[in-house]
């Protein structure tokens, strides 16, 4: 079999629901994910969340076996032993109407999205909320002083939530009229991942395929979501049943699960 990547996005799709105290992903797509590597594939997760969340969902008690981590919607890549191979970053010093990018799109954030702000850079994510401008604790989670908006530097992705029931696509058109110049919002539910410009997840992919020799026709990805469209329409993209119609529209298979996606790859060979 030529080598082979599969790429899957991680939440509604490698696993369909979070729970702290037990692995996610099925018995079933374990075992078709390590078949699919003894065959000489290489399978990762392409995900908004960052290395240390992704990591430990994955490796915990060694029961997935995987090859990389496409982190922050593509602004990193890192492989299977944690080495940053690949990373893009945005200035969050840039001018923005006289503001730094990082201040003007927080501050933005907050008005049309939520409270919740963060920022992403190396292996590190802060939070900010509007009215914690000295940081501090609140209903149990760690909000960042504002001043570290105020001289960032670079910085990989930020992103912001909302509050449940509400999706980012309309927010997320906003962002990207007003601030495209620098930045590459992907709305994702009622997340919105804002990594840097030129950066998704089909690039991002396209870029870890030919650090590894792998032929572009030989790139199957998988995923749910409006975040995922841009690495299912350029590869053979699998949409997930469970996933929004956009996600199903873009996509040449739509399938059950991960273990489903192995199986269309052989049946495609």
């Amino acid at each position: 079999m030529k080598r082979k990547i599969l790429a899957s996005d991680f939440d509604g799709t490698l696993c369909h629901r979070y729970t702290p105290d037990m692995y996610p992903a099925s018995p079933e797509v374990l075992e078709a994910i390590r078949q699919f590597r003894a065959e000489g594939g290489l399978f990762g997760v392409v995900t908004g969340r960052d290395w240390r969340w992704s990591w430990y969902e994955l490796d915990q008690n060694g029961k997935l076996e995987f090859d990389f981590i496409i982190a922050l919607n593509g602004a990193q890549i890192f492989n299977r032993a944690g080495d940053l191979i690949h990373e893009v970053t945005a200035d969050g010093n840039a001018d923005c109407g006289g503001l730094p990018l990082s201040r003007a799109l927080a501050k933005r954030c907050w008005e049309v999205v939520s409270d919740c702000f963060c920022i992403s850079w190396g292996r590190e994510r802060h939070y900010f909320s509007p009215t914690l401008p000295e940081g501090g604790e609140f209903d149990g989670d760690q909000y960042s002083p504002h001043t570290i908006l105020d001289d960032l530097g670079h910085f990989h992705m930020a992103g912001a939530i909302a509050p449940h029931g509400f999706d980012t696509l309309e927010a997320g058109e906003i962002i990207r009229r007003e601030f495209g110049a620098w930045l590459n919002p992907q709305p994702n539910g009622r997340c919105m991942d804002i990594p840097p410009l030129g950066t998704d997840k089909g690039q991002a992919v396209a870029r870890y395929a030919a650090l590894m020799g792998v032929d572009r026709d030989d790139i199957w990805t998988a995923g749910d979501n409006h975040n995922d469209l841009a690495m299912l329409r350029p590869f053979h993209g699998c949409a997930m049943a469970n996933g929004v119609q956009a996600a199903k529209d873009a996509a040449e298979y739509v399938c059950r699960d991960i273990a489903e996606v192995i199986e269309t790859i052989r049946k495609a060979q």
